[in-house]
């Protein structure tokens, strides 16, 4: 996620507020929630090999707010992609910021971290600390002692295992061969990245939950499929049947609390069997049995340590990373119900913007969604070189047509 530190890895979310805020309690609130979290008073540093490390400082800058003129409900859209694509100052720091757009009665708060310290829940979270304290400056928030490594949370008996030290070493060999061979692959040009937002009314989310209900899959296996068959129904698009999920690693690791800032998602991949005599409806049930499945084979400990065991070839794995096409069609981040406070005594929550970002790397097509107001809200990322805008505007309608209307898919010839 840190990526080299020079291009943009960010994650972004914002909420639309219809009320009043005090720009001198919004700084307030900002130094509080920095107070709190250790990341959020950290540097990323590189030794003398490009490996990063982060530096926490005792004196850091403070949160910056940039506080722009709001003329209409599309002007967040643009902020929104603006702040995907604007690296931060990783040596300097700190590696959170603010966009607000102003208006008399009405303001969008787009919130901006970067994906090495953050992820979306860290981001959603930082929203609803700051919210609180906009309406209660003088109430507590505490902090807490933050990781020094990754391997902290390894237990002595997996880390001392002759076994798994040997397989750690072993991996981290074969990767460096392995990207030796593929040195030399050029960088995938990403110059033309774009989102798509839209959303479901209450109506429809509230159907498309009971028809989940009632079939026995989830919103998120629903979304799975119909993603994926979408994705066949577009002819131009060499498409793998393959997609990965963001499943967040919190579940794994009790340490880590809901409310703490983190960055290490784990990615489960899922394939579409192409079998017509299988229905939407089982294939739906199928994938949310294999995802919990894969769920519970993961062995957290092994995954974080191998991962560890790869650092030493992090920059060249980045340069790969930047020159990888992938073999899936896209990755899917569903957060599920976002439970914001909705109400407070001087403005309310009109709007969530779902969390999303632009990834520099791989393929970068991702499917965001959440659940807020019994809304659920999208974003779909990518770039034309990966899929082009019109065609993801196509898999978007197919893929709602299939969700809301058990309707199939409207094919785009080649």
């Amino acid at each position: 996620m840190y990526a080299g530190g020079r291009v943009p890895v960010n994650v972004v979310a914002g909420v639309k507020i219809l009320g009043n805020i005090s720009e001198e309690n919004l700084h307030h609130a900002l130094a509080k929630v920095q107070d709190r979290h250790p990341m959020l008073k950290t540097n990323v540093l590189e030794d003398e090999t490009n490996i990063p490390y982060f530096v926490t400082q005792k004196l850091i800058r403070k949160i910056p707010v940039r506080v722009l003129p709001r003329g209409n409900d599309e002007d967040w859209k643009k902020e929104y992609t603006n702040e995907c694509l604007t690296a931060f100052d990783c040596k300097n720091g700190p590696l959170v910021r603010l966009v607000w757009l102003k208006s008399d009665h009405v303001s969008d708060l787009i919130f901006v971290g970067h994906h090495c310290i953050c992820d979306g829940k860290t981001v959603l979270n930082i929203i609803d600390e700051t919210l609180r304290l906009l309406e209660q400056p003088d109430i507590e928030i505490g902090t807490y002692d933050t990781f020094s490594s990754i391997s902290d949370f390894i237990p002595d008996t997996i880390k001392n295992n002759k076994i798994n030290r040997l397989t750690a070493a072993v991996i981290a060999r074969l990767a460096r061969l392995a990207l030796m061979v593929v040195s030399l692959k050029k960088e995938v040009k990403r110059e033309n990245p774009y989102l798509i937002h839209w959303k479901l009314n209450k109506e429809e989310s509230a159907a498309l939950l009971e028809k989940c209900k009632s079939e026995g899959s989830t919103i998120h296996s629903a979304l799975c499929v119909a993603f994926l068959k979408a994705y066949q129904s577009v002819e131009t698009i060499k498409t793998h049947s393959r997609l990965y999920c963001a499943v967040d690693m919190r579940k794994f690791i009790p340490d880590i609390k809901n409310d703490m800032t983190f960055a290490f998602p784990a990615m489960i991949g899922l394939d579409l069997k192409n079998d017509k005599s299988i229905d939407f409806r089982m294939q739906a049930r199928q994938f949310k049995e294999e995802l919990l499945t894969k769920m519970e084979k993961m062995e957290i400990n092994k995954v974080l340590m191998y991962s560890e065991s790869l650092l030493s070839s992090l920059p060249q794995m980045t340069k790969y990373a930047k020159a990888d096409r992938g073999t899936h069609d896209f990755t899917l981040s569903n957060m599920g119900r976002v439970t914001l406070k909705e109400a407070y005594s001087t403005f309310t929550i009109e709007s969530l913007y779902t969390p999303g970002t632009i990834f520099p790397f791989g393929n970068p097509s991702t499917l965001f969604s959440t659940a807020f107001k019994g809304e659920i809200d999208f974003i779909f990322s990518s770039d034309e070189e990966f899929v082009k805008y019109q065609d993801a505007l196509v898999i978007k309608s197919n893929a709602m047509r299939m969700l809301l209307h058990a309707a199939e898919p409207v094919v785009v010839p080649n």
